[in-house]
């Protein structure tokens, strides 16, 4: 998977009849990391959904590794990804069953959960080891964005998909945040993430700004 890329290209995308981009093109490899800043409504997170398949393009295409992004290949797309949603809403009470819960999906079945490696990656985040015992509803939102993060670092994908994951942070957890995507990128994945923050945006190796069409 070394040379894997996720690409799209000359993508159109049209929602609810308004159109958030034309004529889109990037590309992120494995080993990079990749951030897209833009104001609310430029389309940052439908874009993200576009690249897993929940939302059809207009025009152009998405592809993986050379292979075409469409509704029979999608499914194959999202083995390949971890997505990280700015609000986690799983249907879990705690947090214990939360984190177990992407490891009974049947694209991770070869994938062996263990609380002693999440932790590892809780600690790398800021996260205490504590709050694995904890209930879901005495975690804030910024912290179950963390610990699904901490997930997504053990399902070692090629490809790891955030959404806006420092928006509740101080400047010392974004930096964290920040030097973990550099982490996963050092491992051989790819890190797309979509933000407003543009000094987080500088610390990936590539920036694309997503601007609203008039």
């Amino acid at each position: 998977m070394q040379n894997w890329s996720l690409e799209i290209k000359d993508a159109t995308l049209t929602i609810g009849g308004k159109q958030l981009f034309a004529g889109l093109s990037f590309y992120v490899n494995v080993g990079e990391t990749l951030c897209i800043t833009g104001v609310s409504g430029s389309g940052k997170t439908s874009l993200l959904r576009a690249l897993m398949g929940f939302v059809p393009l207009g025009s152009g295409f998405i592809s993986m590794g050379g292979e075409a992004l469409t509704p029979l290949t999608a499914e194959l797309f999202r083995a390949h990804i971890a997505y990280v949603p700015q609000e986690v809403a799983l249907p879990y009470d705690e947090i214990a069953d939360m984190v177990k819960a992407p490891f009974l999906l049947k694209a991770n079945a070869t994938i062996k959960f263990s609380k002693e490696a999440l932790l590892t990656e809780f600690a790398k985040l800021g996260l205490a080891a504590e709050l694995y015992d904890k209930c879901v509803s005495e975690v804030s939102g910024g912290e179950r964005q963390r610990i699904m993060l901490a997930v997504a670092g053990l399902l070692k994908k090629p490809f790891v998909l955030v959404d806006e994951p420092t928006s509740a942070l101080d400047s010392n957890t974004s930096e964290r945040v920040a030097a973990y995507f550099k982490e996963l990128a050092s491992q051989g994945a790819a890190v797309l993430a979509v933000s407003h923050d543009d000094t987080l945006a500088a610390q990936f190796s590539k920036q694309l700004q997503l601007s609203p069409l008039s």
